[in-house]
C-alpha cells in the first residue's frame, strides 16, 4: 500500500529539477555567470545529497530529495553551456553531443556503485554526493567563465583574456592590437576612445522579453513541449527498467551504454543534415520502436 511513495519521491526529484534549471537558467545569464552558477549548484548538489543520507523519516526524506533535484537540474545545463560557448560553430555541434558521453558514462557507473553499496542506502547517497564536492574543489579553479557570457556583460576585457589563454592553450597566438568591441560600441569624434553604453539594460534581460517577439515566443512554446515529451519517453523508459525481470544494475548499466552509439552518429550526421531534421527523424523513430516494443508478445501491451 506504500508503492506509491517509491513514485512520489521520483516526481517530486523532477519537480525540483525543473524549478532549479529556471532559476538557475536566469542566473547562468545574469550576475552569476555559467561559471558561478555551475559552482553553487554543485556544492548544493553536494550539500543537499549528503544531508538526505542523514534524513530522518520520509516526510523530510521528500523535501531534500525537491531541493536536491533543483540544484540536480541546473548541472547539466550550465556544463553544457559553459562547455559550448567557447567553441567555434563549425565545432560546436560535435563538442555539444560529446558532451552527453559523460551523462551516460555516470549513469553506468552509478549503478555499479549502487551494485557496491546495496546493503545502505544512506551511505550510497554519501559516495554519490561527493564527487560534487571534489568537482568544485578540484576541478572548477581551472575552468574559465565563458568568453561570451563576459561580452554579454560588456566585459570585453576580460572576455579578451579568456580568449588570449585559449589561443595559448591551442599553441596559436591572437596578436596585441586586436580587441574586442560590441556591435552598439563607436568611435567618440571628440576623444578618438571607444564608447560604451553601460546601462544594465544593456546587458540583462528576463525571460518576458522572449515573449515580446512573436519568433522568439513560439520557438519557446516549442521547444518546452518538445522537451516535455522526449522527458517523459526517455524517463519513462529509464525508470521502468525496475519492472524488468532481469538485474536491475545491468540493465541501467546497458541502457545508459546503449546511448552512446546514437551520440556518434548524431554528431556525425549533424552538420550535413542540420538539427531539424535530425530531430524529427529521430523522434519519429523513438515513437515506432517505443509501439514496436509494446506489441511484442508476452511482454508489452500484448502481455
Amino acid at each position: 500500500g506504500e508503492r506509491y511513495k517509491v513514485g512520489l519521491v521520483q516526481a517530486v526529484f523532477f519537480a525540483g529539477c525543473m524549478i532549479g534549471a529556471g532559476v538557475f537558467g536566469h542566473l547562468s545569464d545574469s550576475f552569476l555567470g555559467r561559471k558561478g552558477s555551475l559552482q553553487v549548484v554543485c556544492f548544493l548538489n553536494a550539500l543537499f545529497g549528503l544531508l538526505t543520507a542523514l534524513a530522518p523519516s520520509y516526510r523530510v526524506y521528500v523535501v531534500l530529495r525537491l531541493l536536491t533535484g533543483f540544484s540536480t537540474g541546473s548541472i547539466g545545463l550550465c556544463a553544457f553551456v559553459l562547455a559550448t560557448e567557447p567553441i567555434g560553430p563549425s565545432r560546436r555541434g560535435t563538442a555539444g553531443m560529446s558532451s552527453f558521453y559523460f551523462f551516460s558514462g555516470g549513469i553506468a557507473a552509478l549503478a555499479g556503485v549502487a551494485a557496491m553499496f546495496q546493503s545502505s542506502w544512506r551511505l550510497l547517497y554519501v559516495v554519490t554526493s561527493l564527487p560534487s564536492l571534489v568537482f568544485v574543489l578540484a576541478v572548477m579553479p581551472f575552468i574559465s567563465e565563458s568568453p561570451r557570457w563576459y561580452l554579454v556583460r560588456r566585459r570585453t576585457d576580460d572576455a579578451m583574456h579568456v580568449l588570449r589563454d585559449i589561443a595559448a592553450t591551442n599553441r596559436r597566438r591572437i596578436p596585441d592590437d586586436v580587441a574586442l568591441k560590441l556591435d552598439d560600441e563607436g568611435d567618440d569624434v571628440n576623444s578618438g576612445k571607444m564608447v560604451e553604453d553601460s546601462s544594465p539594460s544593456s546587458s540583462s534581460g528576463s525571460i518576458l522579453d522572449v515573449f515580446r517577439s512573436r519568433t522568439t515566443r513560439a520557438r519557446l512554446v516549442l521547444s518546452v513541449l518538445i522537451n516535455l515529451l522526449c522527458s517523459v519517453v526517455y524517463y519513462g523508459l529509464s525508470l521502468n527498467v525496475v519492472n524488468l525481470k532481469t538485474n536491475l544494475y545491468v540493465s541501467v548499466a546497458v541502457n545508459s551504454i546503449a546511448e552512446m552509439p546514437a551520440y556518434l552518429l548524431t554528431a556525425l550526421l549533424l552538420d550535413h543534415f542540420g538539427r531539424k531534421p535530425l530531430g524529427i527523424v529521430t523522434m519519429l523513430l523513438s515513437g515506432v520502436f517505443c509501439i514496436a516494443g509494446s506489441l511484442i508478445a508476452g511482454v508489452g501491451a500484448m502481455r
